[in-house]
C-alpha cells in the first residue's frame, strides 16, 4: 500500500510540475502582454518546481496511511491526504507577499490539489 501511495504521490508532484509551468507561464505572458519575458522563464520553471517540491512535502503525511488501520478509517485518510495542501493554499492566500505572487501560489496550489485529488479517487475506486 505505501507504495502505491508513494507512486502517487510523485506522479502527483511531477504532473502538477508541468501543469503549474504551463500555467504560470501563461499567467505571465497574460500579465506582460508583448514583452519579452524569456529571461524569466527558467525563474518560473525553479519557482514553480519549489513550491510544488514544497507540496510535495507538506503531502508526505499520506504515507501514514500504508496501515491498513488508518487507510480504513475515511475521515482521518481524507484529513491526511488532503490538510497539507489545503494548509498550503490557507497560508498562500494570507501571506503578505504582491499580488502578482500570491496568484502563481494559488494557482499552484489548486493544481497540485486538483492532481492530487484525481489520483486519490484513482486510488480508493482501484482499492474498492
Amino acid at each position: 500500500m505505501t507504495k502505491k501511495l508513494l507512486r502517487s504521490l510523485f506522479t502527483t508532484s511531477i504532473i502538477s510540475i508541468a501543469i503549474s509551468t504551463a500555467a504560470t507561464c501563461i499567467f505571465y505572458s497574460v500579465l506582460l502582454k508583448n514583452a519579452d519575458y524569456g529571461h524569466a522563464v527558467q525563474q518560473i520553471i525553479s519557482g514553480v518546481f519549489l513550491l510544488n517540491c514544497i507540496l510535495l512535502i507538506m503531502s508526505l503525511p499520506i504515507l501514514f496511511l500504508g496501515n491498513a488501520e488508518l487507510w480504513n478509517n475515511k475521515p482521518f485518510r481524507l484529513i491526511m491526504y488532503f490538510a497539507g495542501v489545503i494548509f498550503f493554499i490557507i497560508t498562500a492566500s494570507l501571506l503578505k507577499i504582491g499580488q502578482h505572487d500570491r496568484e502563481v501560489y494559488l494557482m499552484t496550489g489548486v493544481i497540485f490539489l486538483l492532481v492530487h485529488a484525481f489520483f486519490y479517487y484513482r486510488l480508493t475506486k482501484k482499492l474498492s
